[in-house]
């Protein structure tokens, strides 16, 4: 049987379609992405009524791509975009009556445990710690024994430390400073690992698209998943340097990301340094094959 699955987030609206298999077991058919930037519709913590249209423009067209393949089975989860505003019942009520969608708000922890579940399907994480950076907020999981120990979200993304501080695409280094200033308090309030472990897992699409950057900075193969926290920061420090060179490679691989892919970098860059002591590995799934897991692969086992 077939599901698609839709995750509303600050930055991007993605759609996934997946055959769920008898023994339990999945493959993805498809997945489609689109800009929303529902975070720039937001002004004193309220989505406002633009934001909201956009929001169901985006995903009555992905029912109706749906509808053309036959998929009856549509899930709707939304994370820091809806989950950190003030009238997110009314914004879920108008895609509701507008849509005929029901849109499920995940509280950040439960984003948090639901990106470790979809990791899973790619790296055996039984000890160690994993974070996925969003637009809008950032998640970290730690694990012990194959359980979670701990799974928080924080309120600080790639796209919000973009609007917080950057006036143009390019950060100024006086830019720079105020958001490293900002990540480096954010991750002092949090409840981190009292020490650093030996593997990381990043999940989610700044990880994802820095480890295309990086692949091709260092020469290494398109498929190889793995970095150091020194290849990381090293990579960081180039980024922050915005050459000609830099710029083109963020151009070549993630142009769509474009002004928060230096924030981004950072935000990854500071996270790892807190976390890994040793190997740093982006898994290709996350919170969205652990949503599939939460709805709907928990029932068969």
């Amino acid at each position: 049987m077939n599901y698609g699955i839709v995750d509303l987030g600050s930055n991007t609206v993605r759609l996934s379609l997946y055959r769920v298999l008898p023994e339990g077991d999945y493959d993805l058919l498809f997945s489609k992405k689109e800009m929303a930037g529902l975070v720039n519709y937001i002004s004193g913590g309220v989505l406002s009524q633009e934001g909201i249209h956009r929001a169901c423009s985006i995903l009555e067209k992905f029912r109706e791509l749906l509808r053309h393949f036959g998929v009856e089975n549509f899930y709707v989860f939304a994370t820091a975009p809806l989950r950190n505003i003030r009238n997110s019942e009314e914004a879920v009520h108008t895609i509701r009556k507008k849509t005929g969608l029901d849109v499920d708000v995940l509280s950040g922890d439960l984003e948090a445990e639901l990106g470790y579940y979809g990791a899973l399907r790619t790296l055996n994480l039984k000890d160690g710690a994993l974070f996925d950076i969003g637009g809008g907020s950032t998640e970290i999981v730690e694990v012990r024994a194959g359980k979670i120990l701990r799974a928080q979200s924080l309120p600080l993304g790639s796209l919000n430390l973009f609007k917080a501080c950057v006036s143009r695409i390019w950060p100024k280094p006086k830019e720079l400073e105020e958001m490293r200033k900002i990540v480096r308090r954010t991750l002092a309030e949090a409840n981190l690992p009292q020490e650093r472990v030996d593997r990381v897992c990043g999940v989610g699409g700044t990880a994802r698209a820095l480890l295309k950057i990086a692949n091709t900075w260092y020469g290494r193969p398109e498929l190889e998943r793995r970095m150091t926290p020194k290849d990381l920061h090293q990579l960081n420090k180039e980024l922050q340097k915005q050459s000609g060179e830099v710029r083109q490679l963020v151009l070549n691989h993630c142009p769509d990301r474009l002004h928060t892919i230096l924030p981004g970098a950072l935000l990854m860059d500071t996270v790892t340094k807190s976390l890994c002591r040793e190997e740093l590995y982006i898994s290709r799934t996350g919170v969205r094959e652990g949503y599939l897991y939460h709805k709907v692969l928990r029932r068969a086992e």
